[in-house]
């Protein structure tokens, strides 16, 4: 990024750099909602909703439907990554207290024309950008699984025709007694 110097003998050298900053925008694309008390529900995740309270700096993460091993790993990962970008403080991330809920604590900008709130917006999209090919890709393995369970195609599949029928199969006769009652002589 070039920095631009105007020299100018009636501005001070501190209002010639200030005039020179540039301003960074940012503009980004979630699936949100905002609560009646406040709260930004950023809905985007597969697997997780996440849940920030602008009003006390608090990020909690919920699973949409049920709680697993997987769940898990990604609310690590989304916190492991706030973290390590500076966004939370990782001394702050426990689990909240709703079952399978995470959440952390971010701090105040130092900085005046900084919000603290739209840094945590904008590196959770960095987050979900990062790892929406995996979990589009993980969607598709799951989908092709199911679709070949449910719909075979026919050299995987027989028609009914196609097996023998015969009067018995198996080496279980159904009028035998198993062998556990054979130990009392009930056979």
């Amino acid at each position: 990024m070039p920095i631009n110097i105007k020299i100018d003998p009636d501005i001070s050298a501190q209002d010639a750099i200030e005039e020179t900053e540039p301003v960074l925008d940012a503009i980004i694309s979630l699936e949100a909602r905002k609560t009646l008390d406040g709260k930004i529900m950023i809905l985007d995740h597969m697997h997780l909703d996440i849940v920030l309270d602008t009003t006390i700096n608090k990020i909690t993460t919920f699973p949409k439907e049920e709680l697993t091993d997987e769940i898990y790993g990604f609310q690590n990962k989304y916190f492991h990554f706030l973290s390590q970008a500076g966004v939370v403080l990782p001394e702050s991330i426990q689990a909240g207290n709703v079952f399978g809920s995470l959440e952390a604590e971010y701090p105040k900008a130092i900085d005046e024309g900084v919000n603290a709130t739209q840094v945590v917006l904008l590196s959770t999209k960095q987050f979900l950008n990062k790892q929406s090919p995996a979990l589009e890709a993980q969607e598709f393995i799951e989908n092709e699984l199911e679709d070949h369970l449910v719909d075979p195609t026919p050299e995987d599949s027989t028609k009914l025709g196609e097996v023998p029928q015969e009067p018995k199969k198996g080496s279980i006769t159904p009028y035998r007694i198993r062998r556990y009652l054979s130990g009392y002589g009930y056979y």
